[in-house]
């Protein structure tokens, strides 16, 4: 079935594998409508959320402070993905050990 976010404030969550939000594979569509997601993360793809073989939509919403190894905001295996009127910041993919090694020098 369908995932959605509505009017919802979503912060601090984390999933050791995907999506530290939502992960949702070959399912209906996952949206994201007028709602803040901040400081999630997930130990390897989508800091907020996963989508494979799935439709994501965000709508009037904002995804802040995420990270993931791969995909720090989202990270669309396959499938649709649409952002309107939404804004997406400070979100980091990419090896953290790697940035964290960087950032201590």
């Amino acid at each position: 079935g369908d995932v959605e976010i509505i009017d919802s404030t979503v912060r601090d969550c984390y999933a050791g594998w995907d999506g530290g939000v939502v992960r949702a594979y070959d399912s209906g569509a996952v949206s994201l409508i007028d709602s803040d997601v901040s400081s999630c993360s997930a130990g390897n793809w989508g800091g907020a959320t996963y989508t494979a073989d799935t439709d994501l939509n965000v709508t009037d919403s904002t995804i802040s402070g995420c990270n993931a190894t791969f995909g720090g905001a989202v990270y669309v295996a396959s499938g649709s993905a649409s952002l309107a009127r939404s804004t997406i910041s400070n979100c980091i993919g990419g090896d953290r050990k790697r940035l964290r090694e960087s950032s201590e020098k």
